[in-house]
């Protein structure tokens, strides 16, 4: 039973990573591009505190309502994840490993949509 947790454990270490780097490329087309710590291992105490910040910030984006609201949402589903995969990696129940997916899934549409929306509406700027 411990390989299958930690099985399922590594995928979703890997998912969190994978959501994490979809906000770093968000993050760089914002309207105000924000930088995000990327590197080959980003730790989570490097990671968290930059997702907290852009969740206070994102109301300073010069974007509507919606696509304001796609950042945040798609940052604290995210930082939820964050939090319930320590709590799953400390006492392993398979609920909250499908909870920590289920929170990626939010994050990931919500940051997918947000992506689409800045394709379409904003002026490219150099990196």
């Amino acid at each position: 039973m411990a390989d299958r947790d930690d099985e399922v454990l590594n995928a979703l270490a890997f998912s969190i990573s994978q959501v994490y780097l979809l906000l770093v490329h968000v993050c760089r087309m914002l309207p105000v591009p924000i930088g995000l710590p990327v590197d080959a291992h980003i730790p989570a105490s490097d990671a968290i505190p930059a997702i907290r910040r852009i969740t206070e910030v994102a109301g300073e984006q010069p974007m509507g309502e919606t696509p304001t609201l796609q950042l945040y949402s798609g940052c604290i589903h995210l930082l939820a994840a964050f939090d319930l995969y320590g709590l799953c990696s400390m006492s392993y129940h398979d609920n909250r490993a499908d909870g920590v997916a289920a929170l990626l899934l939010h994050s990931q549409e919500e940051l997918e949509s947000l992506e689409i929306w800045l394709m379409t509406h904003n002026q490219p700027h150099s990196d």
